[in-house]
């Protein structure tokens, strides 16, 4: 399902307002758009909303920067942490949109549900993600097979070292605009002997884990001429 960008002024259940700070410089102009490694360029926003004594805290727009934690952070000992990637395309009237957002949205809420995180309202996934595409909506490639790469994650972010579930969250939302990820045909192996997934396992949501226990297997499967593998 293709999601029209509809810009509007994003309000809360309680009619708390998103705090919204534009950066005082854009960077749009360090990237060469002709060149865009996938992943490499971040757009000049993010969207990012606490999760704090049990409720969510008022969500905000931000220039892109830094984490603002201690090595004691909770998602670095234990891996509570999840993420989404969707795209949005700039069509050729010109205007913006993504593709299938929500199923995206129940997905994270589907893995963070498996990992002890909270549920992410509908209403701060959709309006923040509008209007941060809003904001950086420059950022949004004009060439045939380009798009806005978007990275909604969510994350423990308590700082503390005890092997159970963290009391806060991060939920945040980063862009970066992005070129084909394969350029050419793509080779997979069928894997035998590694595996994500096993019965009773977390294999079926999209955590963090899951991504860097797969990286040995396919940096293997590379050196046999391989482009990824499946299984």
């Amino acid at each position: 399902m293709i999601y029209s960008v509809k810009f509007s002024t994003f309000v809360l259940p309680n009619k708390a307002r998103m705090k919204i700070e534009l950066t005082s410089k854009s960077r749009i102009s360090e990237v060469d758009f002709s060149n865009l490694p996938f992943g490499r360029n971040m757009s000049d926003h993010m969207f990012v909303c606490h999760f704090k004594n049990g409720a969510w805290q008022e969500p905000e727009i931000r220039p892109y920067g830094q984490l603002e934690f201690s090595y004691g952070l909770h998602a670095l000992h234990y891996g509570q942490s999840a993420f989404e990637g969707m795209k949005a395309y700039r069509k050729d009237d010109g205007t913006v949109s993504m593709f299938r957002p929500l199923d995206n949205f129940a997905r994270l809420n589907k893995s963070g549900a498996r990992l002890m995180m909270p549920q992410i309202p509908e209403e701060i996934f959709m309006d923040g993600l509008t209007k941060l595409l809003e904001i950086d909506a420059n950022w949004v490639p004009t060439a045939e097979e380009h798009s806005l790469y978007i990275r909604p994650f969510l994350f423990a972010s308590s700082e503390f070292i005890a092997a159970r579930q963290s009391d806060d969250y991060t939920f945040c939302i980063i862009t970066s605009p992005v070129g084909p990820y394969y350029n050419g045909s793509v080779k997979v192996k069928i894997e035998l002997e590694y595996t994500r997934a096993t019965g009773g396992g977390i294999g079926y949501t999209k955590a963090a884990g899951n991504y860097g226990g797969a990286f040995y297997p396919t940096s293997q499967a590379i050196k046999e001429g391989y482009n990824q593998v499946i299984w």
